[in-house]
């Protein structure tokens, strides 16, 4: 193997395809044309002596000698990427820059009004974009750089992935004040069943956090209205007696009736994620250091 120091930024593109499992979609990301991309491999086949990729139907696939290489490679990448971050800085009043965020509807609803607003009086020139990436898809638009942060529970096990614990909250029934229940401090299991339950999950099927607590009780509940979104939630609720458990801060804002779950579910906890080749970029530590003491803001406890 003959690499010259130009030629480190053969592995940046190593590490893209081996991310994107295609060229047009590396060169997307990297910002340079699909045969730029293939001639930076053919180097990269030369100089191994190996194919690193073959073209399958599902994209194309590392071979033995790409996947002995890409851990040392990206740890390589992380050190110079690391270095070069360490040696930059970052000024929030003067800084020009767009942070991307996977985020669900309702973790929306806490975060950005708040985010936001903290961000107008520190940053003015600073975007957010804020979206859902599906979640089996995260670690690698993370890697990629195409979302700079996630926020989900704690499913995600890539080891190049780090995380920190922000949100936590506990489920409860929410019904409209004229409902028959409304008077009730709390009610029994078989009062529960007896209502009608509004479901949100954009997925047609599967079961949520919930369902799959009752699983566990060999209990299914009657799912009146399955919908996609949480903003249509509190209209449905004034306007029926359809009850939804959501976890608490749902109710933030809103005259609903509240009340305790008569079965134990396990709160909903939710974490920051973002690459550990940007756990030093001091731009990523100002933006995840906000999002940090915003949802504690919210929590109280920051």
């Amino acid at each position: 193997m003959n690499l010259s120091d130009k030629d480190l930024n053969l592995f940046v593109v190593f590490d893209v395809i081996y991310t994107e499992r295609n060229l047009t979609k590396a060169g997307e990301v990297l910002g340079i044309t699909q045969p730029a991309v293939s001639n930076a491999l053919s180097r990269l086949r030369e100089n191994f002596n190996d194919e690193l990729f073959v073209r399958t139907s599902k994209g194309m696939m590392p071979t033995p000698v790409a996947q002995n290489m890409v851990k040392d490679v990206r740890q390589a990448l992380d050190l110079i990427r690391n270095s070069i971050s360490e040696s930059e800085s970052f000024n929030p009043k003067t800084a020009n820059t767009t942070f991307k965020i996977s985020i669900g509807d309702t973790s929306e609803y806490r975060l950005l009004p708040e985010l936001i607003k903290n961000i107008s009086k520190t940053a003015p020139g600073v975007d957010v974009e804020s979206y859902l990436t599906p979640r089996h898809e995260t670690p690698k638009e993370l890697a990629a750089g195409n979302i700079d942060f996630a926020i989900d529970p704690p499913i995600h096990t890539d080891p190049s992935l780090r995380h920190e614990k922000i949100y936590e909250d506990q489920y409860v029934l929410v019904i409209n004040k004229k409902h028959p229940f409304a008077k009730k401090k709390k009610i029994s299991l078989d009062e529960y069943l007896s209502l009608s339950h509004m479901h949100i999950s954009k997925r047609s099927t599967g079961l949520g956090h919930v369902d799959t607590a009752l699983n566990k009780l060999g209990i299914i509940r009657r799912i009146g209205l399955r919908a996609q979104h949480y903003l249509v939630a509190p209209y449905i609720i004034e306007q029926s007696n359809l009850a939804i458990t959501t976890i608490k801060s749902f109710t933030k804002g809103r005259d609903f009736k509240v009340l305790p779950l008569p079965f134990k579910v396990d709160p909903l906890i939710l974490h920051l994620y973002w690459h550990g080749n940007k756990n030093k970029d001091p731009a990523n530590k100002w933006m995840r250091e906000l999002i940090l003491n915003t949802y504690g803001k919210i929590q109280g406890k920051r």
